[in-house]
């Protein structure tokens, strides 16, 4: 999925359905079989949008897992070489840099730099499935590398920016020239490579014997595959702004039961995965209210991941940013600035593989937001699990009016830092080794964006009550001095 509606991601024709795609500025990465493989949980006469019971036996092995570079192996092609690089790296492009001295306006809506007066996400490692993270001096010390499965280089080789600049956006350190800064600063980096719109696969079609070229490298099993190592090497929370869609059908086959498996595994050990809605484009058609159909992977795992949809510069749902009822919560999802790859400076925009320069446009860049707020989540709720902590940032949003306080657009709505390092959840108690202290910040105003609904309603509450208590005073002071005159 590209960044904008306008951007689209180029069909692997004759290949397969669904293409996986950074769910930003690029194009797709690779094809998946086009029917479930053997094993695979059957039909159930389940609705649209609502995937089968996970299958354990569809669980990546430890064989593959750390075998690197992945060959594509699928039920519709083989690789018959190695990767090739198709065109020039991002770093070797020369992009937009920037060093803003405002504060980037999706950091003042989330009021990032007072949230962090509460945790920095120390101690948590956040593993970055993407298209590598490139060394910068704002990940200085923080930076493991998780591997490459495109051409078993390291992770810490970044062709396109675009992992880069979504680990900018989770961990970035505090820099005195600018005022761009990363959700969870102290946390750890775990860049796995697993995706490249820069590089192509040589490919032969089984059912014509057709040489052909992916339009670029990584599919959904190397993607099960790096989420199974992220966990191996102790990530606390997995960011993946990566996403394949598919038309929606009843009775889903899952088309990536290792990659359900996968996700499954990981929050099941105790690591919260974040994943991007998907942007719309010809291959990711956008949903229309109440009806489905197009699904969005891993997405559509919801009971396993927290999905992330994208806001527009006014708080409202991205055009691009694929609905569906899988939508957990969302994040700001347009201009963007972060690190830039390849340079210590910031950046805007990403120059895509035909040299055309992008905003920093996307659910891509809308997820790691809060894959940030969940490290920070974890560095103050130490003993809360993984989905503890989906249920605080999902039920800490700023909700929407929709019934229930949640929609297809938009989730339970925008994340609320500070409320998801703050607020008191009843169903929580027993689980915290800490007490929850109350925001108690300078200066704090809400963006005009807020959603003012849940502060109208506990102050109308408020009202009401201080009302009630009032009366009753007036009542019981008549009542005494009924009482006190003589009869």
């Amino acid at each position: 999925m590209n960044a904008l509606a306008g951007h689209r991601c180029t069909p692997l024709v004759a290949v397969a359905s669904a293409l996986l795609c950074l769910a930003g500025p690029a194009w797709p990465v690779a094809a998946q079989p086009e029917a479930a493989p053997p094993g695979a949980v059957q039909p159930d006469n389940r609705p649209p949008g609502v995937p089968p019971p996970v299958d354990p036996a569809a669980l990546p092995t430890s064989t593959s897992v750390n075998t690197m570079p992945y060959i594509v192996n699928n039920a519709a092609t083989r690789q018959t070489g190695p990767v090739e690089q198709q065109a020039r790296c991002q770093q070797q492009v020369p992009g937009r840099a920037q060093s803003p001295e405002a504060e980037p306006v999706a950091q003042q809506r989330l009021r990032i730099r007072q949230a962090q007066k509460f945790a920095t996400g120390r101690n948590q490692r956040v593993a970055v499935i993407d298209s590598g993270v490139q060394p910068h001096p704002r990940l200085l010390g923080r930076l493991i590398d998780g591997g490459d499965y495109i051409e078993n280089r390291s992770g810490l080789f970044d062709c396109d920016g675009h992992g880069t600049a979504v680990a900018g956006l989770i961990a970035a350190a505090p820099d005195a020239a600018t005022r761009f800064v990363g959700v969870a600063p102290a946390a750890q980096i775990l860049a796995i490579r697993q995706a490249s719109t820069f590089y192509s696969v040589p490919l032969r079609q089984l059912d014509t014997g057709q040489d052909i070229h992916s339009p670029s490298a990584g599919d959904t099993v190397s993607m099960a595959q790096a989420v199974m190592r992220a966990v191996q090497l102790g990530a606390t929370v997995i960011n993946i702004s990566e996403a394949a869609c598919f038309p929606a059908e009843r009775d889903q086959v899952v088309k990536a039961p290792d990659l359900q498996a996968a996700v499954h595994y990981a929050v099941e050990h105790n690591v919260v995965v974040v994943v991007a809605a998907a942007n719309t484009s010809s291959t990711c058609k956008q949903n229309s209210p109440g009806v489905l159909t197009t699904i969005s992977s891993p997405g559509w795992f919801d009971d396993d991941v927290l999905t992330v949809a994208a806001t527009d510069d006014s708080g409202e749902a991205a055009d691009f940013s694929l609905r569906g009822p899988w939508v957990d919560v969302a994040a700001p999802g347009t201009s963007a600035v972060s690190l830039a790859a390849g340079r210590p400076g910031l950046t805007s925009e990403l120059v895509d593989a035909h040299g055309v320069a992008r905003a920093l446009d996307g659910t891509s860049f809308a997820t790691p937001y809060v894959a940030g707020v969940a490290a920070l989540v974890r560095d103050r709720f130490k003993n809360l699990t993984a989905r503890q902590v989906m249920h605080r940032i999902e039920q800490t949003a700023q909700h929407t009016a929709s019934p229930g306080g949640r929609n297809e657009e938009l989730g339970y709505g925008m994340i609320d830092p500070i409320a998801a390092l703050t607020a008191v959840l009843p169903e929580e108690q027993g689980a915290q080794t800490q007490p929850v202290r109350p925001a108690r910040l300078d200066g704090l105003r809400p963006s005009a964006s807020d959603n003012t609904l849940p502060r109208t309603v506990a102050l109308a509450g408020s009202a009401a009550a201080l009302g009630l208590l009032g009366l009753t005073l007036v009542i019981v002071q008549t009542v005494k001095r009924q009482r006190q005159r003589p009869g």
